[in-house]
């Protein structure tokens, strides 16, 4: 006997779940990407700890529950901030002299790049370079250390294919250079200076020395 045929009427499906999975992935990383975009500015503005997943989720047009979607807290929230923002800043380098070829022009627009990538204030490109370490919070502490490292290495790279007298300790140049440029977030001051000039004289009195002769 042939088996009765249901005749219960199906349930239509939502546009939500007729979406092609890639649809709904494209949606689910450009709310990632709005809710990083605010946070950076609310965290600039407030400060992490004065900063709430509420303020944010606010900003960003969102409900609090759906934040907790895409990040488990707020230091994770944090984490992707900085993140982005390191990323961005060795992009910007590594964009800069992928045309030179000579080791100081190299070295020099590195230097011009990195200013500049500091300059444009945003605080995630700053933060790597003006915050010690034992500022980070522990949750991420190991992976900002590693994005830094890793952004560095830019510039190990360089200083090794540098022609540098004998007895000259490439680290400590390293660390002098780098820490120099990045200083200049404190006394930059656009009305005199451009962050191009402000690097290649920091570069060139390291590389000519400052002695001279009355």
């Amino acid at each position: 006997m042939p088996s009765a045929v249901s005749t219960k009427a199906q349930k239509p499906k939502t546009s939500k779940e007729m979406a092609p999975k890639a649809d709904r992935a494209t949606k689910g990383m450009q709310a990632r990407e709005r809710i990083i975009s605010v946070a950076e500015a609310i965290f600039n503005k407030q400060g992490f700890d004065g900063t709430s997943m509420r303020d944010i989720a606010a900003a960003a047009e969102m409900q609090p529950a759906s934040m907790y979607y895409h990040f488990e807290s707020k230091e994770e929230l944090l984490w992707a901030v900085w993140e982005k923002g390191g990323i961005e800043l060795r992009n910007r380098v590594n964009a800069a002299i992928e045309a030179e070829t000579g080791p100081w022009q190299r070295m020099e627009t590195a230097c011009v790049a990195h200013v500049t990538g500091l300059l444009d204030w945003r605080r995630a490109n700053q933060v790597l370079f003006v915050m010690p370490p034992w500022h980070y919070p522990e949750s991420i502490k190991a992976r900002v250390i590693a994005l830094r490292h890793g952004y560095e290495q830019i510039f190990v790279s360089l200083i090794d294919d540098l022609p540098l007298r004998t007895g000259i300790d490439r680290r400590y140049l390293r660390l002098t250079l780098i820490g120099a440029l990045s200083w200049s977030l404190f006394w930059f001051k656009k009305e005199r200076d451009t962050p191009a000039a402000i690097a290649k004289q920091i570069l060139s009195m390291l590389r000519e020395g400052i002695e001279g002769t009355k």
